[in-house]
């Protein structure tokens, strides 16, 4: 069973803002939960045309994938970092 994770950190202060967790999604096997992730990200990709947000993906120590999404809500908030990544449970 694998499990697709969201968090959400706020860059403002790490200290006082607990990361967010969001409902997680569960799956099957990693390939549906990675196309999941791929899905996200192909999402995600469309809204660097329009908006200032960055999105990359990367790879953890174990070679898992996972997105990375940072954006700023309002101009005068704080940048927040989303990370979506899919873990084995």
């Amino acid at each position: 069973m694998w499990i697709l994770l969201t968090v959400i950190i706020s860059s403002s202060n790490t200290e006082a803002n607990a990361p967010v967790y969001l409902k997680p999604i569960l799956h099957d096997t990693i390939e549906k939960c990675e196309f999941n992730l791929d899905q996200i990200h192909s999402d995600l990709i469309k809204l660097t045309y329009n908006y200032p947000v960055e999105v990359k993906v990367e790879y953890d120590k174990d070679n898992k994938k996972y997105i990375k999404y940072s954006y700023k809500t309002d101009y005068t908030k704080p940048q927040e970092t989303k990370y979506y990544h899919c873990k084995k449970i």
